[in-house]
């Protein structure tokens, strides 16, 4: 649910992004810079949802495909518009995010429980608009986003 709070501490602020058929809200705070696509290296050998190696604002970082994140079995995402610069813990590395669009900031609460099947950096979803959005939690994204290991999104 999109809320307008009076109080700012009340709700998070979260940037909003769509990879494929999949929307989800990346907490402000987290987002460094949402840019065009950048020109990309290519890892022959890495896992399907490593896009490559990209200079950002003069700095290296690793792009991921959100949507290959969120349905490791699916058909790739392939949009690509944006990137964007997610901080990491410490704010002292960043990850490239491989999105289709960047629509909004908005004011949410998680309104819906995790499920089972989330991987662990899906914090809880929300509604937006009438769809559902997946939080992401940035400190597991990292985490999880240059691993082998394979998980699967439920939209619910």
């Amino acid at each position: 649910m999109v809320t307008v709070s009076a109080h700012p501490d009340e709700d998070s602020h979260f940037l909003l992004v769509r990879s494929g058929g999949y929307r989800c809200a990346i907490p402000v705070e987290a987002a460094k810079l949402v840019t065009r696509a950048p020109r990309v290296e290519a890892l022959p050998g890495s896992a399907p949802r490593f896009v490559g190696l990209a200079q950002i604002a003069g700095e290296p970082a690793a792009i991921v495909d959100l949507h290959a994140l969120l349905d490791p079995e699916g058909e790739p995402g392939g949009g690509h518009k944006l990137t964007v610069i997610v901080r990491g813990p410490g704010g002292i590395s960043a990850l490239g995010l491989a999105v289709d669009e960047a629509f909004g900031v908005a004011a949410l609460s998680i309104d819906q429980p995790r499920l089972d099947s989330d991987p662990r950096w899906i914090s809880g979803r929300s509604q937006v608009s009438g769809r559902v959005v997946a939080v992401l939690d940035p400190t597991e994204l990292f985490a999880d986003a240059t691993s082998d290991e394979k998980g699967t999104f439920d939209a619910g």
